[in-house]
């Protein structure tokens, strides 16, 4: 079994009107503040995964994270469309134009934090 760190339970905001994700800063800080992470979906067992590298990997999925953002007060903010497009596709019952949050667990060992499908709720524009 994988080791967790205890009382790392995080968030994640996916805005489908956006194609954004929203991610605090202190996962990264959790996760080495990596220069570059990695989107990933798993259906198998229904999951979302946001993967620290350390450099870029070929391909789509993987979103630079400047020594910038991480500094700001603001969360990271990752837009791909593919990324959203890969996900309606696995969850069609995904609404256009809402938001949702998803709650995860960060793997020390792994440098990924995993967001369960199952820990996925809706939230309106006055909601924090």
């Amino acid at each position: 079994m994988t080791e967790q760190l205890p009382n790392s339970n995080i968030k994640m905001t996916i805005d489908l009107k956006k194609n954004r994700i929203r991610i605090h800063k202190s996962m990264l800080h959790l996760m080495d503040d990596p220069p570059y992470v990695q989107l990933l979906i798993n259906p198998t067992i229904g999951a979302v995964a946001l993967k620290a590298l350390s450099r870029n990997v070929s391909g789509d999925s993987t979103h630079r994270v400047s020594k910038k953002q991480l500094l700001s007060s603001n969360s990271i903010e990752i837009y791909s469309l593919s990324f959203f497009q890969k996900l309606m596709q696995v969850m069609p019952n995904l609404k256009a134009g809402h938001r949702y949050r998803m709650t995860g667990e960060i793997v020390p060992a792994e440098k990924v934090a995993v967001f369960s499908f199952d820990t996925l709720k809706e939230f309106s524009e006055g909601e924090i």
